[in-house]
Protein backbone atom coordinates (compact mmCIF):
# COMPACT_ATOMS: atom_id res chain seq x y z
CA UNK A 1 0.00 0.00 0.00
CA UNK A 2 2.95 2.35 0.42
CA UNK A 3 3.76 2.43 -2.81
CA UNK A 4 0.38 4.12 -3.95
CA UNK A 5 1.66 7.23 -2.37
CA UNK A 6 3.00 9.71 -4.80
CA UNK A 7 4.54 12.16 -1.88
CA UNK A 8 6.78 9.64 -0.05
CA UNK A 9 10.30 9.04 -1.47
CA UNK A 10 11.71 5.19 -2.27
CA UNK A 11 13.91 5.59 0.68
CA UNK A 12 11.43 6.72 2.64
CA UNK A 13 9.23 3.70 1.64
CA UNK A 14 11.98 1.16 1.73
CA UNK A 15 12.17 2.24 5.29
CA UNK A 16 8.66 2.13 6.34
CA UNK A 17 8.82 -1.41 4.70
CA UNK A 18 12.14 -2.39 6.38
CA UNK A 19 10.06 -1.23 9.75
CA UNK A 20 6.85 -2.42 9.38
CA UNK A 21 8.15 -6.14 8.54
CA UNK A 22 10.14 -6.03 11.30
CA UNK A 23 7.15 -5.02 13.80
CA UNK A 24 5.85 -7.57 12.38
CA UNK A 25 8.20 -10.66 12.61
CA UNK A 26 8.82 -9.45 15.76
CA UNK A 27 4.82 -9.05 16.83
CA UNK A 28 5.36 -5.80 18.63
CA UNK A 29 1.91 -5.06 20.09
CA UNK A 30 1.50 -2.58 22.32
CA UNK A 31 3.10 0.78 22.55
CA UNK A 32 5.11 0.20 25.13
CA UNK A 33 6.66 -2.23 22.91
CA UNK A 34 8.12 0.35 20.78
CA UNK A 35 10.95 1.44 22.57
CA UNK A 36 12.73 -2.36 22.50
CA UNK A 37 11.75 -2.38 19.01
CA UNK A 38 13.54 1.05 17.89
CA UNK A 39 16.47 -0.56 19.54
CA UNK A 40 16.50 -3.82 18.07
CA UNK A 41 15.48 -2.24 14.80
CA UNK A 42 18.62 0.14 14.75
CA UNK A 43 21.17 -2.82 15.78
CA UNK A 44 19.46 -5.25 12.78
CA UNK A 45 19.53 -2.78 10.36
CA UNK A 46 22.04 -0.01 11.38
CA UNK A 47 24.30 -1.39 8.93
CA UNK A 48 22.48 -0.98 6.19
CA UNK A 49 21.13 2.16 7.25
CA UNK A 50 24.61 3.59 7.63
CA UNK A 51 25.35 2.97 4.39
CA UNK A 52 22.74 4.86 3.08
CA UNK A 53 22.46 8.57 4.47
CA UNK A 54 18.65 8.46 3.32
CA UNK A 55 17.49 5.75 4.90
CA UNK A 56 19.01 7.09 8.55
CA UNK A 57 17.26 10.40 8.14
CA UNK A 58 14.17 8.75 7.14
CA UNK A 59 14.84 6.63 10.38
CA UNK A 60 15.54 9.28 12.64
CA UNK A 61 12.58 11.42 11.41
CA UNK A 62 10.59 8.56 12.02
CA UNK A 63 11.43 8.06 15.79
CA UNK A 64 10.53 12.14 16.22
CA UNK A 65 7.57 11.17 15.33
CA UNK A 66 6.67 8.21 17.70
CA UNK A 67 8.17 10.72 20.26
CA UNK A 68 5.85 13.45 19.21
CA UNK A 69 2.89 10.76 20.10
CA UNK A 70 4.82 10.04 22.86
CA UNK A 71 5.64 6.21 22.00
CA UNK A 72 9.26 6.78 22.15
CA UNK A 73 12.09 8.91 24.88
CA UNK A 74 14.54 10.71 23.89
CA UNK A 75 16.72 8.77 26.62
CA UNK A 76 15.96 5.38 23.43
CA UNK A 77 16.69 8.37 20.96
CA UNK A 78 19.56 8.62 22.14
CA UNK A 79 20.46 4.86 22.48
CA UNK A 80 19.53 4.90 18.87
CA UNK A 81 21.56 7.63 17.64
CA UNK A 82 24.59 6.35 19.27
CA UNK A 83 24.18 2.83 17.88
CA UNK A 84 24.23 4.28 14.52
CA UNK A 85 26.98 6.30 15.28
CA UNK A 86 29.22 3.08 16.37
CA UNK A 87 28.49 1.40 13.38
CA UNK A 88 29.73 4.33 11.13
CA UNK A 89 32.67 4.16 13.44
CA UNK A 90 33.31 0.85 12.21
CA UNK A 91 33.07 1.22 8.80
CA UNK A 92 34.87 5.00 8.31
CA UNK A 93 33.85 5.18 4.79
CA UNK A 94 30.73 6.53 5.45
CA UNK A 95 28.37 9.44 7.22
CA UNK A 96 25.94 9.60 9.56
Amino acid sequence: MLDDFVDVTKDEKEMMHMWNSFVRKQQVLADGHIPWACEAFSRLHGPIMVQRPDLIWDWRMFMVKLWNHGLLDARTMDKCYVILEELQTEDPQTTV
